[in-house]
């Protein structure tokens, strides 16, 4: 019986812990826009960093590999442990656990370079730049820069400031331009769906990096999709 009650329970806790983490991030993503001024006034602007973005991704795959120690596109979790105790924040082994498990889309073992990218990204949002130093010295500039971008991405179309991006702020930012015609509302939509992993209706910070990992076109070998970039 009390097997089955902590089997029952394993959904609520995950849920307890992701909202929890989502208000973190949330709570990061306000200061940040308190204390920023604006990278982005255009969705036009977004898309030609595009470029940057892949090249800013390719210095992060090399970091990836060197602790992919058996170059199999994996970390491991003790791999993944030695990794994430390089970078001395203020941590629970549970709470970077759970970090971890906010990051996983596929439930695989280990973490993969997408989610890698992701977990990077969102501790440098929680915890600042020191967390790049401590992955590389000589490549923390660039993570900066990459991690910037595209965090400004995301707020630039979150409207509401929530750290949850809705349709309606999509397709007020793919207007808002008034020398361009008005974009099919077909296309704001699809580009909605293919951010919306989990189809709750919002896309989060988590979901729009993994969005734009996809368009800026770095895709492992598991991942042959080819939507449209916006």
């Amino acid at each position: 019986m009390g097997m089955v009650a902590s089997i029952c329970m394993e959904p609520i806790k995950r849920r307890r812990v992701e909202k929890d983490l989502d208000d973190k991030v949330a709570d990061a993503l306000r200061e940040r826009t308190r204390s920023r001024q604006r990278t982005f006034r255009s969705v036009n602007s977004i898309t030609m960093r595009l470029p940057r973005f892949k090249e800013g991704l390719r210095d992060i795959k090399d970091i990836f590999d060197q602790y992919d120690e058996d170059s199999d596109g994996t970390i491991d979790n003790e791999q993944l442990q030695s990794f994430l105790s390089k970078l001395q924040v203020q941590m629970s082994e549970k709470e970077m656990d759970n970090l971890h498990h906010y990051c996983d889309i596929n439930s695989r073992n280990g973490i993969q370079f997408q989610e890698f990218v992701v977990l990077l990204c969102l501790m440098y949002l929680l915890f600042g730049p020191d967390v790049t130093r401590r992955v590389s010295e000589f490549e923390s500039a660039k993570l900066n820069y990459v991690f910037d971008e595209l965090i400004d991405a995301f707020i630039f179309f979150d409207k509401d400031g929530d750290g949850k991006m809705k349709r309606k702020d999509v397709t007020h930012r793919m207007n808002e331009a008034s020398h361009q015609e008005r974009t099919p509302s077909h296309i704001t939509a699809q580009l909605f769906k293919e951010m919306d992993l989990n189809r709750n209706g919002m896309v989060d910070l988590k979901e729009f990096l993994y969005s734009m990992i996809r368009w800026a076109g770095h895709e492992t070998e598991d991942d042959g999709s080819n939507e449209a970039s916006p």
